[in-house]
């Protein structure tokens, strides 16, 4: 068997998805981190491509947050196709000030994209 770059991202997601299965479903003791799943659907009013999303958020240490997602794009004739990987992390400053990092990956784990902002709440 050939070794690439698509076969060792396809394993490396795996055994990272294996990993987290694992760390979601074992027996853990009450202080264990929360890990919340979303699952959303897009639909743009102009467009002929839409999203659908299934992301996983959990809390970390010293008030970070963690979502990591798979993102794909759908077709008005409901076929999907893969669209990225994203990893983000946020960070309360303050009760109305939040620091991100959004980064986005190919279906190679390859980076594409890192966006890093701030929000206000009013």
């Amino acid at each position: 068997m050939k070794i690439t770059k698509k076969t060792i991202g396809l394993g490396v997601a795996i055994i990272v998805t294996l990993g987290v299965l694992w760390a979601v479903l074992k027996p853990a003791p009450v202080e264990a981190a929360d890990v919340d799943f979303t699952f959303g659907a897009e639909k743009k009013l102009e467009a002929k491509t839409n999203s659908m999303y299934l992301d996983t958020h959990v809390d970390l240490w010293y008030d970070i947050s963690a979502t990591s997602g798979v993102n794909y794009d759908v077709d008005s004739d409901m076929s999907a196709s893969f669209n990225n990987f994203e990893l983000d992390f946020e960070k309360d400053v303050s009760e109305r000030a939040t620091l991100y990092v959004n980064n986005d990956y190919d279906v190679n784990l390859n980076h594409t994209e890192t966006v890093v902002g701030f929000k206000f709440k009013f």
